[in-house]
């Protein structure tokens, strides 16, 4: 019984979720390159749905029963522990995707809200990381610019522990984080069991699907840059090209495809009541802009992007149906990318 009032319960929230947390894709990430400066500042957010079920009268319902507490917080680059957070995703970035890329100056906004009734409790994430990055321009043996891909899927696998002066010690990246904070003893009984332990301890910066493959991303080459200067990028300002190529996913097409919320759930016995737990991501959510022309190329199981100033004559401005000029002239590009498959192949996994 319990099983099908929670399936309801779940499909209700995940329609009229929390209204601290306004409704947009999770696994979000946005960033403008400019290859001239190295230098971007990409943000990175991530969104997840939580809710538990239990029965009336149980030993979590009277703990989480009435309750509507709601948890924020921001970083930036001097709070406590957040050189230790930076790197962490730094080592990631090397260690699993193989990118030189480094982060500095980051900010990081946090927000929860646990709201709790008689036979369910929600809970709502939402973190913001916006740090400086750069070194995502990798090294040639011409004057063609490569421009690394792979970091924009990182995960963070590993708790990321900051000191917030109002709640102590405080795990940023796991969905336990904030009861452990807000409610200890039913984050407790909820780590006691498997099931809803790996739930709750599953990193809320996972940005995996943002990995998609780039030809599954939707490409719009902007030759007059008025993308970029409706953004305030500021990269007419740096002295680079005035053109831009952009790339978004998250747009569901024929060619491109569908993409859909990620979602999982289980159940257990805790102090002998029965608990489900169901958990949900909204569909993944990206753009990359690139000031130049840049066309997209998988070298050793890496995406690079080769980026020329201009865009050859006669550029389509859409998915598809590149003109068999601009084919030609990138493919001569790619000679230029020997040493870059040597770098990509000799960094440590």
């Amino acid at each position: 019984m319990i099983r099908r009032v929670f399936l309801c319960y779940w499909i209700i929230g995940l329609i009229l979720i929390p209204t601290a947390i306004s409704q947009s894709f999770a696994s979000q990430m946005e960033v403008f390159l400019v290859p001239e400066s190295d230098q971007a500042d990409p943000v990175f957010t991530s969104i997840r749905f939580i809710n538990l079920g239990y029965e009336p009268g149980s030993e979590l319902s009277k703990i989480l029963n009435g309750t509507n507490e709601r948890l924020d917080f921001t970083l930036n680059s001097t709070s406590q522990g957040m050189d230790e957070i930076q790197k962490a995703i730094n080592e990631a970035f090397l260690t699993e995707k193989k990118s030189p890329i480094q982060l500095s100056d980051s900010k990081l906004d946090y927000a929860a809200q646990i709201r709790g009734f008689e036979d369910r409790a929600q809970i709502s994430y939402k973190i913001k990381f916006a740090p400086h990055m750069s070194n995502f321009v990798l090294p040639t043996n011409d004057t063609a610019r490569a421009i690394d891909l792979d970091w924009r899927s990182v995960v963070i696998k590993d708790p990321l522990t900051v000191n917030v002066p109002e709640y102590g010690e405080f795990d940023i990246n796991f969905p336990i984080g904030p009861i452990q904070v807000l409610f200890p003893e039913a984050a407790q009984k909820l780590e006691s069991v498997n099931e809803t332990r790996q739930i709750l301890n599953t990193p809320l910066l996972d940005f995996e699907e943002i990995g998609l493959p780039m030809d599954r991303w939707h490409f719009l080459f902007d030759p007059t840059g008025s993308q970029a200067s409706a953004a305030g990028s500021g990269y007419a300002e740096e002295g680079g090209s005035k053109v831009v190529s952009v790339f978004s996913l998250g747009e569901s097409s024929f060619r491109e495809g569908t993409h859909s919320a990620k979602v999982g759930s289980a159940s257990a016995n805790i102090d002998g009541s029965e608990v489900t737990i169901g958990t949900s991501n909204p569909p993944p959510s990206g753009q990359i802009q690139i000031g130049g022309f840049a066309q997209v190329r998988n070298i050793n199981n890496a995406e690079i992007a080769i980026v020329s100033p201009e865009g050859p004559s006669g550029t389509a401005t859409a998915t598809g149906g590149f003109p068999i000029q601009v084919l030609l002239i990138l493919g001569g590009m790619m000679g230029a990318v020997a040493v870059l498959v040597l770098v990509k192949a000799r960094k440590p996994s």
